[in-house]
């Protein structure tokens, strides 16, 4: 029997679905009965059974590149609960590095595509009525390590963007999922 929650009904995109943390949200999300789920990845075509028996369809999405999160949001006008789970972390230093573009690779996914995302899909699920946003965050944005390099500074940044979206334009705490 399938947990209910404000999951049940709802129509979610989650962005890194394809393993992991991603895949566990898809899984679960199903599980609580969601309606619909769309299942963002890089690569769909590397894709096998991971969505088998799951009211799941995969949706070709980078979110780094605002060409594919545009389309995903023009694909997905139904979306009432998007979850940025998409996360990088490339086990580099910040300083003293043998890959000085690391940090700015994790920044892009970590910080700029969860705003992409928002940014996109804030006017559809507003044009759905309202909706809810899962920002996936690192307690590493609140304690970084120095083996961490730049995958912390985004985390925190999340984080506090994830509170700003997270509230009603008259300044009331929405409450997620």
């Amino acid at each position: 029997m399938p947990r209910t929650t404000k999951a049940a009904g709802s129509v979610a995109l989650v962005t890194g679905a394809n393993r992991g943390i991603g895949l566990a949200f898809v899984r679960e999300l199903a599980a609580r009965g969601a309606k619909k789920i769309y299942a963002g990845t890089r690569h769909p075509g590397d894709l096998t059974d991971e969505f088998a028996g799951l009211p799941a369809e995969v949706v070709p999405l980078d979110v780094t590149d605002l060409a594919t999160v545009r389309a995903a949001a023009a694909a997905c006008p139904d979306v009432t609960m998007l979850v940025n789970n998409a996360g990088l972390f490339t086990n580099r230093r910040l300083v003293l590095t043998d890959d000085p573009d690391a940090a700015r690779r994790e920044m892009e996914v970590n910080y700029f595509g969860v705003l992409n995302m928002t940014r996109a899909f804030a006017p559809v699920l507003g044009g759905n009525g309202g909706g809810y946003i899962a920002n996936v965050l690192s307690v590493a944005g609140v304690f970084p390590a120095p083996f961490m390099g730049g995958y912390s500074r985004p985390g925190h940044r999340g984080d506090r963007a994830h509170r700003r979206v997270g509230r009603h334009p008259d300044g009331r705490a929405r409450r997620g999922p």
